[in-house]
């Protein structure tokens, strides 16, 4: 990571971190200082607002690499799926998540090509949540019903692709044993994966230096 650890040692050195990322409120990105292929995602909820605006801002990025600095309880299942698709398209990317990228964060982190996660970084399930219930656990007899079962489909089939996209030649016990654990087939949605169980499914996950949580942080500080 030569270049990315150019980029950490640009924003340690400067005062970039003041005001740099995605205000909830604002509904505008705020990169102040920051390198243009270094986009931080910070928000509550991922929503289609959110994603022309982090889309747009990839596509002013002149080269072929990009970080995402994740920080969210996930959102809107297509506004993210958009941002994964579009971060696919780079030869070089990586996803950050310092705290957590939960839900739909984790399907927009496993789109990248490296994976960085600070030392108590969490993700989560990626099932669809309609209403406030997973999908899987509607009853027939809801009106939504249908549609909820194309989400959990189209869903279950992006991911699949996401596993086999990033990580080539994975054996098939080693996807189905993956895609148990982001469907989360054995806990609730929002429970925590760490970055331990993660490895220990042979994906490789690297450590994301201390400067991208003091990104996060100076976000955060807004929303209060």
């Amino acid at each position: 990571m030569n270049r990315g650890g150019a980029i950490m040692t640009a924003l340690v050195a400067g005062s970039a971190l003041a005001g740099a990322g995605y205000l909830w409120r604002q509904r505008r990105p705020v990169q102040a200082g920051l390198p243009p292929s270094v986009i931080p995602i910070v928000t509550p909820v991922i929503d289609m607002d959110v994603a022309q605006d982090v889309i747009a801002a990839m596509e002013r990025i002149p080269g072929e690499e990009v970080t995402l600095v994740i920080h969210t309880a996930g959102g809107c299942v297509v506004a993210c799926v958009l941002i994964a698709n579009a971060l696919r398209t780079f030869s070089r990317s990586r996803a950050v998540v310092p705290y957590m990228a939960m839900s739909g964060g984790t399907l927009i982190a496993l789109n990248a090509r490296e994976l960085y996660m600070g030392k108590h970084a969490v993700l989560s399930a990626v099932d669809p949540i309609i209403r406030g219930e997973r999908v899987r656990h509607l009853p027939p007899s809801e009106p939504t019903h249908a549609l909820a079962k194309e989400y959990e489909l189209a869903v279950n089939l992006f991911l699949r692709d996401t596993l086999v996209n990033a990580w080539p030649g994975i054996p098939q016990r080693r996807l189905d044993a993956l895609l148990e654990l982001f469907l989360g087939e054995q806990a609730p949605h929002a429970w925590p994966i760490r970055r331990g169980e993660v490895e220990a499914l042979g994906l490789p996950v690297e450590t994301a230096p201390r400067v991208w949580a003091d990104l996060v942080d100076s976000v955060r500080r807004r929303w209060r």
